[in-house]
């Protein structure tokens, strides 16, 4: 039988662990196969963590960097195998969309003070990236952005703090994402990767509202979803309790544009599982 910890009253979406022990379910349920797999995949950092931790924000920083660790040399080696298969991959491709978008966005504005906002922002790599080229390549639109990083988890943002240290244009705050009031009002941008897919239809509806109702007129939203990678999602799934909600480039558009957004763009990107996407808010006539 499954134990499940006490339960919060703001629990993290993407920790979907239940059980207290992963081989004792396993041994429960006749799935002995499993369990030099889970040993073998616990010398992986990456593996590890999300077995550990569901998809924290370590789990996902791991995957952006790319960069292999472990225990015991084999570790290392089982890391980086990991670190290539197409669902690491799709999340890396992710990583760099939102990216391009924010910079494409803030090039197109004219001029005055610009808010750029990632929610949930976990360790807020891809801003700290945006902030390191606009300051080298467009210092004009540097100085005038700020950008606020959100997270109901306070370590990833202390993470965040020492990452952009060098930047003084970033404000770290601990809020429920699904709060209507969490997201600054005006916002020229809007980021949200890897939390959708830990959503309802019901929540990911809300919370689409809620973008769009923070977004100034013309404001841009950039996401992302995806499609299910059989391997992926079976060794998620079994080893930790990983559980995402897959869904399709039609999916997600019906749903943003259910939230109010006027136009949505969507592309496949390379591996074929993530589809990202940029909805912008109607500009005010």
């Amino acid at each position: 039988m499954r134990q499940s910890p006490e339960p919060t009253a703001r629990r993290l979406a993407n920790r979907t662990r239940i059980s207290r022990s992963i081989p004792r379910r396993l041994l429960l349920e006749g799935k002995l196969h499993l369990l030099p797999v889970y040993a073998l995949l616990r010398t992986s950092d990456l593996a590890r963590e999300g077995i550990e931790n569901s998809g924290s924000f370590r789990f996902a920083d791991h995957i952006y960097r790319g960069r292999a660790s472990g225990r015991y040399g084999v570790g290392m080696l089982l890391d980086s195998v990991l670190l290539r298969l197409r669902g690491a991959r799709s999340m890396r491709s992710r990583f760099y969309h939102s990216q391009r978008e924010v910079l494409t966005a803030l090039n197109e504005l004219g001029g005055g003070e610009h808010t750029v906002v990632s929610v949930p922002s976990g360790i807020a790599r891809d801003l700290f990236q945006v902030a390191e080229s606009l300051r080298k390549d467009r210092p004009e639109i540097y100085a005038r952005t700020r950008f606020v990083g959100i997270d109901l988890d306070r370590a990833p943002l202390e993470l965040s703090r020492e990452l952009t240290r060098d930047h003084t244009n970033f404000t770290f705050v601990a809020a429920d994402a699904l709060h209507p009031a969490t997201l600054p009002r005006d916002a020229d941008v809007i980021s949200s990767l890897g939390f959708g897919e830990f959503l309802t239809d019901q929540a990911l509806a809300a919370f689409y509202a809620s973008c769009h109702a923070a977004l100034r007129p013309g404001g841009v939203f950039i996401t992302s979803a995806m499609n299910r990678d059989r391997l992926s999602d079976y060794l998620a799934r079994e080893l930790a309790e990983l559980h995402t909600h897959y869904r399709s480039a039609a999916q997600i558009t019906a749903a943003l544009e259910a939230a109010g957004f006027a136009t949505v763009r969507t592309s496949s990107d390379k591996v074929g599982l993530q589809t990202l996407a940029v909805a912008s808010k109607k500009a005010a006539r």
